[in-house]
């Protein structure tokens, strides 16, 4: 009988334990749903042009996937001359940063495919490149 007994302990517990999953089972998609964290692009505006993350080739190629949450952080490293990034299709830019101050955007692409321009609208003879829009799904 005790082995019975404790036969069925743990059938009531198996059973309590597959009910309480059923009912977490409601809040997984809440949990699994949430968007994921902006991908973060850090630009750096030094002698005359954009870098990104700081290094390599002046005002680059940008690709960012349509539908993405980007943040974009502009740092300026040139003291006593006004920089910002814009993208003027879609009405996007940051502050106009001093010399050694840094503005934060962040913005979900859009899912039109393609190339668009930004540029630097104190400076733009100089400091332009093109953001490139692609579908990876």
């Amino acid at each position: 009988m005790t082995i019975t007994r404790g036969l069925r302990g743990q059938v009531v517990v198996a059973v309590l334990l597959g009910l309480a999953g059923l009912a977490m089972a409601d809040f997984v998609p809440v949990l699994t749903d949430a968007p994921p964290e902006p991908r973060e692009i850090v630009v750096v505006a030094s002698d005359m042009a954009f870098y990104v993350d700081g290094g390599g080739e002046a005002n680059p190629l940008i690709r960012v996937e349509a539908g993405e949450t980007v943040r974009l952080v502009l740092w300026n490293e040139h003291p006593g001359v006004v920089h910002d990034f814009v993208v003027g299709a879609w009405k996007l830019a940051t502050s106009r940063l001093k010399g050694r101050e840094r503005d934060t955007i962040i913005f979900r692409v859009p899912e039109a495919i393609g190339r668009y321009a930004y540029e630097c609208s104190p400076h733009s003879a100089m400091m332009r490149g093109t953001i490139e829009v692609v579908d990876i799904r």
